[in-house]
């Protein structure tokens, strides 16, 4: 992975960066897909609402120094969707957590490619924010998504009420990898 200036990341296949204006036509049309969103709470976004949920994502940035990147494949360019780590303020029973979440569009579904973002940021999450533990929240019925957080090493460890919709979401934690502070092993060789 090659980590670029301002928190650009970058795998084999995958850019993931900071959201564009010209990022909005084409994520609208992922967040539209009934498909898409089949498992997500707010249910299918109309053009402000996504629109909307990207200005949410670029302020996050701006705040916390982290947040949802857009996914990019490099070979043409083309958006896919976005994944990355954000604070699930919407679920205040688990906090204080960094999430780490993925949307694709249903065309990139099945290549590997959230499996190879969601790395990268798990990687740039453990390196450079120096985190403890990731979380994800996951519908029950969100088969991919679970396969993918269990492939990733996240096991479930309860249930929360997703307050917006009233849902039983599972909560899936992953601690670090090595178990402790990327500062405290780099101060050590």
């Amino acid at each position: 992975m090659d980590v670029r200036a301002a928190g650009e990341l970058r795998t084999s296949r995958l850019t993931l960066r900071r959201w564009r204006a010209a990022d909005r036509a084409p994520m609208a049309t992922v967040n539209a897909d009934r498909e898409v969103m089949r498992h997500i709470g707010s249910g299918p976004l109309d053009r402000a609402a996504s629109d909307a949920q990207l200005g949410r994502f670029d302020a996050e940035w701006r705040r916390r120094g982290h947040g949802i990147w857009a996914v990019e494949r490099r070979d043409d360019g083309r958006l896919l969707g976005f994944c990355g780590l954000t604070v699930p303020s919407f679920l205040p029973r688990i906090l204080p957590a960094v999430e780490i979440g993925w949307r694709l569009r249903r065309d990139a579904w099945g290549h590997g490619y959230a499996a190879e973002a969601a790395t990268a940021a798990l990687d740039w999450g453990w390196t450079t924010l120096d985190l403890r533990q990731v979380v994800a929240i996951v519908h029950p019925e969100n088969e991919r998504s679970l396969a993918l957080a269990g492939r990733l090493g996240m096991r479930v460890t309860g249930t929360a009420r997703h307050v917006p919709t009233g849902w039983d979401v599972l909560v899936l934690r992953l601690d670090r990898p090595d178990g402790g502070s990327a500062v405290r092993s780099a101060a050590r060789r």
